[in-house]
């Protein structure tokens, strides 16, 4: 209430910016919605310059209609409207955006469900260009109800199951499978074969598809476990899983929970293995039967590191990713190089598979490779499961575009291998098949 005399006496008052700044901080979402509201009422460039703080705090609902409002009202346009210095334009689509992350009515029977004392509900999103969850772990009693708003802001589809305990590295397999076929493209990528496997399942939800937010609603299983939840677009899997642990006491979750961590070797950097690189194993010293226990223990380490999830080499394995022959000719044969391509992906993305992101004029993030350009259009391939499904963007529609900074290979693949193990890896990808 405050606030809102703020708007008729701030002529009045010394004070009045300092009070407006408070306010546009202030932690109730229904205050900074007041300030940004009083801002516009007040006019001035300082008010403008003040009202820009409520960007760095958390918005949606009421508070981000407020600030549309606000910014596009006649009073505080004419300070961003010529000379965009703040980005305001950009900020307002993004505003708008996050309006359709809004959480779907519920119909009675949902009601019904959400009214239960007991239910446990969890916030879980989709962490932009990063290719993880917000949350990687939730704790529930056998039994309890369960109601998980899952959104996803991000620029590429995802969806979220949740599986049996040891589940998800089968079931994000199948989903790959299911990438060699055309038909699965635009599917929701749930393995039909693997369905005993899975307790619950969302659609992709995304800049793609008919929704960004998703709502399950279940019952938590009767008996304690680790119930991994994963997204299985594929190639996905492998990064963007958690776990919902089901204990009667946190006690028991934290045994749980430690009882099934992927036992990590190290976390490996280059200066821990440079020799390999330098110094690679002799294998024309080696005995045939030797040279294939080698190789053989490179595609072993090939398939330990998930590297088959995206990668196709000596026939196993999936082609989503680059070309590995290609790759190693690309870098002249340079192991160091290669290493560090694998410790850290992202440093250096492959053009042929640097995604794109696009902020359209309507609020939407797209994301995708760019397969042809023309001066009105881009054609963007959004899934790399469909080379030749494209999507025809028109320029003028197109606010900002900017290259993605993170490689959809995730970091860290190496942690579970040993030092002989990323060696024989190394050998297996830079030297060419045998001839059997």
């Amino acid at each position: 209430a405050g606030v809102e005399q703020l708007r008729h006496w701030h002529s009045e008052l010394d004070d009045a910016t300092a009070l407006l700044r408070q306010a546009v901080n202030d932690p109730s979402p229904i205050v900074r919605m007041q300030g940004v509201i009083c801002a516009s009422y007040m006019g001035t460039q300082d008010a403008f310059k003040t009202a820009l703080d409520v960007f760095q705090h958390p918005s949606g609902g009421h508070l981000n209609y407020a600030i549309r409002c606000a910014f596009g009202s006649h009073t505080l346009k004419p300070y961003w409207e010529q000379d965009d210095q703040y980005g305001i334009a950009k900020l307002l689509l993004r505003s708008k955006a996050s309006g359709l992350l809004k959480e779907p009515t519920p119909n009675a029977t949902q009601a019904q469900f959400d009214s239960q004392p007991e239910l446990k509900t969890v916030k879980l999103a989709c962490k932009s260009e990063r290719m993880q969850f917000t949350v990687a772990r939730f704790d529930v009693r056998p039994g309890q109800p369960v109601k998980i708003v899952f959104t996803n802001p991000d620029a590429t589809d995802h969806n979220l199951l949740v599986v049996q305990p040891g589940a998800w590295e089968e079931v994000g397999i199948a989903a790959n499978l299911m990438a060699k076929n055309p038909k699965f493209a635009n599917s929701d990528f749930i393995p039909a074969d693997k369905r005993d496997l899975i307790l619950h399942a969302s659609p992709m939800i995304g800049p793609t598809r008919k929704s960004l937010v998703h709502v399950l609603r279940f019952q938590a299983p009767s008996e304690p476990g680790v119930y991994p939840y994963v997204c299985t677009f594929p190639g996905h899997w492998i990064i963007m899983h958690g776990a919902m642990v089901v204990a009667n006491n946190e006690a028991e979750a934290i045994a749980l929970w430690k009882s099934t961590r992927r036992k990590i070797v190290q976390e490996w950097t280059f200066a821990d293995l440079a020799e390999l690189a330098d110094k690679p194993t002799d294998v024309s010293q080696l005995s045939p039967q030797e040279s294939r226990k080698w190789r053989d223990l490179g595609l072993q380490s090939f398939a330990k590191a998930n590297c088959t999830q995206c990668h196709l080499q000596d026939g196993v394995g999936v082609k989503l990713g680059p070309d590995l022959i290609q790759t190693v000719k690309r870098l002249k044969g340079d192991r160091a190089k290669l290493l560090q391509h694998i410790l850290k992906p992202s440093a250096e993305i492959h053009p042929d598979y640097q995604m794109h992101l696009l902020l359209m004029d309507d609020g939407r993030v797209l994301s995708g490779l760019i397969a042809a350009e023309t001066p009105k259009e881009l054609h963007l391939i959004p899934n790399l499961a469909a080379p030749n499904q494209l999507v025809k963007v028109k320029r003028s529609a197109i606010e900002e575009q900017k290259k993605g900074n993170v490689s959809a290979m995730p970091a860290g693949l190496l942690n579970v291998l040993n030092k002989d193990e990323i060696a024989a890896l190394l050998h297996l990808i830079t030297t060419p098949t045998p001839r059997r």
